[in-house]
């Protein structure tokens, strides 16, 4: 047979068998990606709780009266509470049938676009039935926890309401802030454990159920901050009775405000929080090149395919050649089985120039250029695993036998590299037995405007090669953290669009609530256009609070995990300050168009019907 003949040294596979490792592949790959779509629609699950809790709770607060007579006549605490969670159990059915029937159209549609931009045809759209099993019980489940406290609420109302017609009084704030504290306080101490900790495989769980807790806590406190905070942003617009008016409707209850400021401050805290994270690691990395890379010029591949892009060495032996280069270095990189462990090595082309260009510092051994056999090993690596000069280990790499090396000398770890340094010669038994990327550091007097021209010239032949300055190199690392925000404020857009249609239910349901109030103001002499901006200062001010909250908690959130990761490499935290105004303005316009519509229902309103309702 073929692989009989061609030896243990290479694999043989059948078309069915390749076909299969790829689909499972691309299948592992998916599922990687559907695990994050998955993260963020959790988000927008837990924004949508806001507004249904909101909903309901208001819904219950206009219809304290009927309720009470409900009671009055005979019906039953649990009674009530069935009456209300069946409302909100018929909600969760239409909401989960438009869901399910949108996701199914919108993923048609993607279809549709990735064929037309690719040469990929897909097979015809299946809804699975666990997507739709899923899309009913996650309908339900969350419409129904969401109702749950307003129906309790609805259960607590006494029969002699029925009687009465007042105002619903404020609620203390004791218990919720308690409660919110204690919450807060599990959350914060699951985030530490998990990101200074030591939890092993529970890490990522301790990280999510900690965000996740210390929402809810930040949420329960939220009513206590409101009546300060709306009260000081208000103040900004109390220069005309509208604006005066509006806020203080929008102190008017603390935990209608909160609830609907929070939807939104979890949006903007995410956001924030990975903005801040984002922006610490590019900071970090562009000190870390400019402190440890003294290379003016960088050669690399350009990418063509799902490989690392690599280049013909033979490109550094040229460009060394060049009037005003001094130092010129490649890097091959790759995995190999070092005393049977999966570790990743690299080999430079030339030492020499390594250690000029990259700042190598030997605490063990000197060694300008390593022989075959020999390699050099990072100081804490060979503490933890007790090497010293002369120890040997053994060295399986993708080609070739398993080879004894032996290690000429131990250098201090960096944060750019460390492992395992073999000779240029082992590369050939890489996987890609080329470098992928090489380093040229200028002579004394050379400027880059001079040097670069002379590089692009020697590269006119080499099209798959390109040349960057230290500028454009940095650029180019830290381009895939430009596009990772985009695509998560994106996707966290989703997340934000609901807690603004919250702002606009609510919104909605306190005009019609307020309907007398509203007549009368109108016939006292109010305006309608003075109505519509009393109305857009509770919508703005809300928003603000919401938003500022959300940058607050975002940045705690974000300098926290910085703090974590700076033994991966980020020591700078960086604060964008620009993006946190950004946001705040943002969401003052989102205020402003949440408030058109209701608004302009308010303005509408026959000034005698409205005195006339109950």
């Amino acid at each position: 047979t073929i692989a009989q003949a061609l030896g243990d040294e290479y694999i043989v596979k059948t078309g069915e068998e390749l076909a299969d490792e790829e689909s499972q592949s691309l299948k592992e790959g998916l599922a990687f990606f559907n695990n994050i779509l998955l993260g963020f629609a959790a988000v927008a699950l837990f924004v949508g709780v806001f507004l249904i809790l909101n909903t309901f709770s208001i819904i219950v607060a206009q219809r304290t009266r009927e309720l009470a007579l409900m009671r009055a006549v005979g019906a039953s605490r649990r009674q009530i509470v069935a009456a209300v969670l069946t409302e909100a159990v018929i909600i969760g059915l239409l909401a989960a049938v438009l869901g399910l029937g949108a996701g199914i159209g919108v993923g048609a549609a993607l279809a549709a676009i990735f064929s037309a931009f690719s040469d990929l045809e897909l097979a015809a759209i299946g809804v699975p039935l666990t997507a739709v099993i899923s899309a009913f019980v996650v309908g339900l489940l969350v419409t129904i926890v969401a109702a749950l406290l307003p129906a309790l609420r609805a259960s607590r109302i006494p029969p002699i309401a029925a009687m009465q017609d007042v105002a619903t009084p404020d609620r203390p704030l004791t218990r919720i802030t308690v409660a919110g504290a204690l919450v807060s306080a599990a959350g914060v101490t699951m985030l530490g454990i998990g990101l200074f900790g030591d939890a092993g495989s529970h890490t990522l769980w301790l990280i999510l159920g900690g965000v996740l807790i210390s929402f809810i806590g930040i949420a329960l406190l939220t009513p206590l901050i409101s009546k300060p905070t709306v009260a000081l942003l208000g103040r900004l617009f109390s220069w005309s009775v509208p604006g005066k008016l509006g806020r203080l409707n929008s102190g008017r209850n603390p935990r209608r405000t909160a609830i609907t400021a929070a939807a939104l401050m979890v949006g903007i805290a995410l956001v924030t929080g990975v903005t801040v994270i984002l922006d610490s690691a590019k900071r970090s990395l562009a000190a870390l090149i400019e402190d440890n890379v003294k290379a003016e010029l960088v050669i690399s591949g350009l990418q063509t395919g799902p490989r690392q892009p690599t280049f013909d060495p033979a490109v550094l032996d040229k460009a060394a050649e060049l009037p005003g280069v001094a130092a010129v270095t490649g890097l091959y990189v790759d995995f190999a089985l070092v005393d049977d462990e999966r570790t990743y090595v690299f080999a430079p082309t030339d030492l020499a120039g390594f250690r000029e260009i990259f700042l190598l510092k030997m605490t063990t051994g000197a060694v300008d250029q390593l022989d075959a056999g020999q390699l050099l090993v990072d100081d804490t690596t060979a503490q933890e695993r007790g090497l010293t000069v002369g120890s040997t280990v053994q060295v399986q790499l993708a080609r070739g036998e398993r080879t004894t090396y032996t290690v000429a000398g131990i250098y201090e770890e960096s944060d750019l590299y460390d492992g395992y340094l073999l000779p240029p010669q082992a590369a050939t038994n890489f996987t890609v037995p080329q470098p992928v990327q090489g380093f040229l550091q200028l002579a004394p007097g050379a400027t880059v405007d001079q040097v670069q021209p002379q590089v692009d010239a020697l590269l006119a032949d080499s099209p798959e090669v390109a040349v960057a300055d230290r500028a454009a190199f940095l650029e180019e690392q830290t381009g895939l953290m430009d596009q990772l925000l985009v695509m998560i404020q994106i996707l966290l857009a989703l997340a934000i669009l609901i807690a603004v249609l919250g702002i606009v239910n609510t919104l909605a349901l306190s005009v019609l609530e307020r309907t007398r109030e509203l007549g009368l103001l109108r016939a006292i002499g109010l305006s309608r256009a003075a109505t519509m901006r009393m109305i857009t200062v509770e919508a703005v001010v809300i928003s603000v609070f919401g938003a500022l909250l959300g940058v607050v908690v975002g940045s705690g959130l974000g300098a926290a995990v910085v703090r974590a990761l700076r033994d991966q490499g980020i020591r700078h935290l960086v604060l964008p300050w620009s993006q946190m105004v950004v946001f705040i303005g943002l969401a003052a316009l989102v205020g402003v168009i949440a408030a058109v519509l209701p608004a302009i229902r308010a303005a509408r309103l026959n000034v005698l019907g409205a005195i006339a309702h109950e």
